[in-house]
């Protein structure tokens, strides 16, 4: 099953990089299923795993000509237009964006001022230049939107609001209620703490400045500020610990925990780290709740075929969702290695777990960086060593923070005054990393890569052996 799931996920990403035609594969691959079939061996195989790359490569290039063929027929036209506020406004510090939902089914971005605030269900009427995105020093501003089915985005155009609650009322209910707790969070925090907060607890981190942004990446924790599997992981663990705490019988908190994983992710946004995890959770507890294990890498490559059935476009376009699947592959094939090296010499567990899945997580996911950013963080190990400790109070008095403060302010303020000693240490081990010379390694990417392969054959030489010494 395995290989049939990495077989699919190859094919979306030989699409996603290579404009060729996937009939090549789709007719070598029936050829030899035909040829083959009777015998049923290496070669129908072959042939299997030609037509599955092939199909799924077809797949891209299907959904991303139907979203492409969408757009706009003129660049910079002036358009007037009326749909619907079809997610979660996005709140800026300067501005807010606004996804809207045309009478024609087209997904439309819109950027406005602050002022007045916009919500989701809001029927509204715009007027002005309908831009088509294309690229942005050298950024393919077009598959980041169309991955979200946007086909062209607006600047400040005129707005009128026409009707409002005009959506979903469950889901405007929950955007309002997100909307309430980050106007608790606003209110008992300072400005950059909360704009950490927000981006922790709720996944937005359009609050934070790009001081900030910039301060994150260069001391290796903007895993630990965005919503991410870890985060995912943590609330689940949570949640069930809660509610064995409040009396559950373990299968029926694995079910409700599971209930709740999906819908935070939902809460969040579903940024493509989070739905990862999301799935990867839900299989293995309803694996247990089965009475029946699923291995690490099966949910992964469970996950990851999923997020792509339903959106292709996300492993070429979305950062996140490649460095979420490249670093919780890392950790599933040489945390192993790691743990096996420092097993001796480390004898503090939670550490060497921090250690383990740092550098486990490091190996796939330092080549992206450094074609993303043009560099890579060199203290980012030394740097989560000191935050993984206070990570998961931060989420939890995060969460209790607006949960309390809508039954007394006097709660909210006490358990925000405790979050904020845990942010200003947070942002105090960000800054000390962030501002020391050495933070960053700026290879050029030949010199990088060709030092960067000969170490991923070493580690999984490593594994390899590991195994033989396991099994002898």
């Amino acid at each position: 099953m395995e290989k049939a799931l990495l077989t699919f996920i190859g094919g979306i990403a030989f699409a996603s990089f290579f404009n060729l035609s996937p009939f090549v594969f789709l007719i070598l691959g029936l050829a030899l299923i035909a040829v083959w079939f009777p015998k049923k061996d290496i070669f129908f195989s072959l042939g299997l795993a030609l037509f599955i790359f092939g199909l799924s490569a077809f797949y891209f290039q299907f959904r991303y000509s139907v979203l492409k063929n969408s757009e706009p027929l003129e660049d910079n036209s002036s358009v007037a237009l009326t749909g619907l506020v079809c997610k979660d406004p996005q709140l800026d510090y300067d501005k807010q964006k606004i996804t809207i939902l045309t009478e024609d089914n087209k997904k439309i971005l819109v950027s406005l001022p602050v002022f007045p605030e916009y919500e989701f269900g809001d029927k509204v009427e715009i007027k002005g230049k309908l831009r088509k995105p294309g690229m942005i020093d050298n950024f393919d501003y077009e598959g980041f939107l169309l991955k979200d089915g946007i086909v062209a985005y607006m600047s400040f155009p005129e707005i009128r609001l026409v009707e409002k609650n005009q959506g979903n009322k469950l889901v405007a209910s929950i955007f309002s209620f997100k909307k309430k707790m980050a106007s608790a969070m606003e209110k008992n925090l300072s400005l950059e703490k909360e704009a950490i907060l927000e981006a922790t607890i709720l996944g937005n981190t359009l609050k934070m400045g790009n001081d900030l942004k910039q301060r994150l990446s260069l001391s290796g924790l903007s895993h630990a500020i965005a919503i991410s599997g870890a985060h995912i992981v943590l609330f689940a663990g949570i949640v069930f610990e809660l509610l064995l705490f409040l009396g559950l019988w373990k299968n029926q908190a694995l079910i409700v925990s599971t209930l709740f994983v999906l819908f935070y992710v939902f809460f969040v946004g579903m940024p493509a780290s989070a739905v990862r995890a999301g799935f990867m959770v839900s299989l293995v507890f309803l694996a247990q709740l089965a009475g029946r294990r699923i291995s690490s890498l099966k949910a992964l490559f469970i996950a990851g075929f999923l997020i792509l059935l339903f959106n292709p476009l996300a492993l070429r376009y979305d950062l996140g969702f490649q460095l979420s699947f490249c670093a919780t592959l890392g950790i599933i094939l040489f945390g192993p290695v790691f743990n096996y090296w420092f097993k001796s010499a480390i004898k503090n567990n939670s550490l060497r777990e921090v250690l383990v899945m740092t550098l486990a997580a490091q190996v796939f996911v330092l080549p992206i960086l450094s074609l993303n950013f043009g560099y890579f963080s060199l203290v980012s190990l030394f740097s989560n060593i000191l935050v993984f400790p206070v990570l998961p109070m931060i989420m939890v008095l995060g969460l209790l923070l607006p949960l309390l403060n809508f039954i007394s302010s006097f709660l909210g303020w006490l358990v925000a005054m405790f979050c904020s000693l845990f942010l200003s240490y947070l942002l105090l081990v960000i800054d000390f990393f962030a501002f020391l010379p050495f933070a960053k390694a700026e290879t050029p990417l030949f010199l990088f890569f060709l030092l960067y392969f000969p170490l991923l054959f070493f580690l999984f030489f490593q594994k390899r052996k590991e195994e033989l010494e396991f099994f002898l």
